[in-house]
């Protein structure tokens, strides 16, 4: 296979694997709940996809490539697209974490006196 068409293929990939996490996290920002087994099953799918993604690009090698190609262009969209999904993943990460705690402990803001208060709190002491 062209290194060019391994290129584009991964990151034809990478756009999958950041819609599914755009979807998911729309999810759990609207529904407040852990997403349901449908994600899961299409984060399997696409690890494996990823897998092979991987292995195809390991026998890449640089003799492989033209100079006249549009390979680093689509090296650079690629690590774009993987900077966005590590992103979105560490948020949707973060954002389970939060839905998987206590009710009280969802809605507790560390910021929830006004800053004027601080201020009388400071003077008294």
């Amino acid at each position: 296979m062209e290194p060019t068409e391994v290129l584009k293929q991964h990151l034809e990939l990478c756009n999958d694997v950041h819609r599914l996490l755009l979807e998911e996290n729309t999810w759990l920002k609207v529904q407040k709940k852990v997403p349901e087994m449908k994600f899961l099953e299409e984060k399997k799918v696409i690890v494996q996809r990823l897998e092979d993604s991987l292995s195809n690009l390991k026998k890449l090698k640089p003799e492989y490539f033209s100079p006249f190609d549009n390979s680093k262009q689509l090296v650079g969209d690629s690590h774009s697209k993987l900077l966005q999904i590590f992103y979105l993943d560490r948020e949707n990460e973060e954002l389970l974490v939060k839905l998987n705690q206590p009710i009280d402990r969802q809605s507790f803001n560390r910021f929830s006196v006004d800053p004027d208060e601080i201020d009388q709190i400071h003077k008294r002491e």
